[in-house]
């Protein structure tokens, strides 16, 4: 639910991120995806407007490091002074789950289970009853499906449409390994 006294910070935080969706936007730096904790593969590049690197905003990705050419996220990120942010706006390629709105956002995206590619766009999470603040804490409940299901190019023109930046078709994919080496025989019929 929502807390009293938080519209009027909404609406200005939806209004700032919202000019951020819609700026002209480059990467700061090239993207090159690192292997986490896990051994996933992330990055997190900081955003330039006019040429200007913008504090607090980022493009960022994960993906799974034994799933080829599955279950990958691209998003837009903020922070602020106040400690404050989180994923905004997010496309999500080929996921292994599937996404259920659970009755939320616009009544043609209500209780649709989205079995493929989809976004989580700024504006229909910000105008959920429960305020853009949660929605970011949660994770950016409500999802649209991206039809037809894109491959990797065709992701990324979708997310440079999104997210209004043009250099981001040159992406590079993750550097999954696709031939994973074999044990040597033994002859013993054991791998």
């Amino acid at each position: 639910h929502k807390k009293p006294g938080t519209q009027a910070d909404d609406t200005a935080l939806f209004a700032a991120l919202d000019a951020l969706v819609t700026a002209e936007k480059t990467l700061s730096t090239p993207i090159a995806w690192v292997r986490d904790d896990q051994g996933d593969f992330r990055f997190t590049r900081p955003l330039d407007i006019d040429g200007i690197t913008q504090e607090g905003l980022f493009l960022f990705g994960r993906a799974v490091s034994i799933l080829p050419d599955r279950d990958v996220t691209l998003g837009l990120r903020w922070a602020d002074a106040r400690a404050r942010g989180g994923p905004f706006d997010r496309l999500d390629w080929k996921p292994i789950h599937i996404h259920n709105n659970k009755g939320l956002g616009p009544p043609a995206l209500r209780h649709v289970l989205i079995e493929g590619t989809h976004r989580h766009p700024l504006a229909d999470n910000a105008a959920l009853a429960m305020g853009l603040t949660e929605a970011i804490r949660q994770n950016l409940p409500v999802a649209a499906p991206v039809e037809p299901e894109p491959g990797w190019r065709a992701f990324l023109a979708e997310a440079a449409r999104c997210w209004n930046m043009p250099g981001l078709h040159d992406t590079p994919g993750p550097p999954w390994q696709y031939d994973l080496p074999t044990r040597p025989d033994t002859g013993t019929g054991e791998p």
